[in-house]
């Protein structure tokens, strides 16, 4: 896997699985010849609160926070090729703006801790799904070349699936072509079956649930034949694009089953990755609107607040994070 050369892995304290998801992400740079560096975020009191007191323990938590990520380091690197830093300020903005800096092409840590409010995601883990510009990968701990299932969700730019096309296919392939590229890698390097899901529906049949009792049982049988089928051969040409992007021999050597769900993405997604018990979850987390830098819809977050398994989320090429080095 030639993917990931630049990784920065974000470390989360009390975690039970830090030491596995590093360990993972110099498995995926060593695999390219790349390179991993550790970054921990240190949050600020707000201002009302920064007494001499807080600046003090904020200081020494940062020391104890160093000292952590150095040992850390030498534990799973020895020869010491690993850099450590510790960054002040909001997380998921520092995180973002370290990848800006340095060109990280993957950030990488633990998922955070589950609770009321961040649900199964931790805010921070959230935050930079909607805003970091690189893949990143949200890991429970498993151990790269040790997948037995992988899923990836695509999805078409149907103009609010009802039959019309969104203008720019070419957006479209960009992200689902990035989405295949690292499924079939990863599945190659692990010897895991791939799953590849695609959720449709059909939409009037929502919007116009009271007119239905004016419309024949036989038109609207049709009509839902007519809304599957086109989404069925939607996927067929996205196999054939696929096989020609990764490579034929690689396509035909992987055992690769496709799956055409109806339903909306947000509950057939996560009931899928449960079904073939999904090691990994590779998904786009953008709205597929044509709108540049459009993140996080409402589809996506729902999906991801409810899958129980590691998750590795990408972007469309052309997308621009809204967090910038001049903010």
């Amino acid at each position: 896997m030639q993917r990931f050369r630049k990784i920065l892995y974000v470390h989360e304290e009390g975690s039970d699985v830090a030491t596995a998801t590093l360990n993972l992400a110099v498995d995926l740079a060593n695999r390219s010849g790349g390179q991993v560096d550790i970054i921990s975020v240190v949050e600020l009191p707000p201002i009302m609160f920064a007494s001499s007191t807080a600046v003090l323990l904020q200081s020494r938590w940062q020391k104890k926070t160093e000292e952590q990520l150095e040992e850390l380091a030498r534990a799973v690197a020895p020869n010491g090729n690993l850099g450590t830093k510790v960054l002040n300020g909001k997380p998921h903005i520092q995180i973002v703006r370290e990848v800006l800096r340095h060109d990280y092409d993957l950030v990488i840590k633990p998922i955070g801790p589950s609770g009321l409010i961040d649900r199964l995601l931790g805010r921070v883990d959230m935050r930079l799904l909607a805003h970091c510009p690189c893949p990143v990968w949200l890991s429970k701990g498993e151990a790269y070349g040790a997948f037995d299932h992988v899923l990836a969700a695509v999805d078409a730019a149907f103009e609010a699936y009802g039959g019309g096309k969104v203008d720019d296919e070419q957006a479209e392939d960009a992200l689902n072509r990035q989405i295949l590229e690292l499924a079939f890698s990863l599945c190659a390097d692990s010897n895991a079956e791939l799953h590849l899901g695609h959720a449709w529906y059909p939409p009037f049949l929502s919007t116009y649930a009271r007119a239905r009792a004016h419309i024949p049982e036989s038109e609207i049988e049709a009509y839902v034949s007519d809304v599957k089928r086109e989404h069925a051969n939607w996927l067929k040409r996205l196999m054939t694009k696929a096989s020609k992007w990764v490579g034929a021999d690689v396509f035909k050597s992987l055992k690769l089953h496709t799956h055409l769900r109806r339903g909306g993405p947000e509950q057939e997604i996560p009931k899928l990755i449960s079904e073939v018990q999904a090691d990994l979850v590779i998904m786009g987390t953008v709205a597929r609107t044509g709108i540049s830098g459009l993140v996080m819809g409402n589809t996506a977050e729902k999906i991801l607040d409810r899958i129980t398994c590691s998750v590795l989320a990408v972007k469309p090429p052309d997308f621009v994070s809204n967090v910038t080095l001049d903010d």
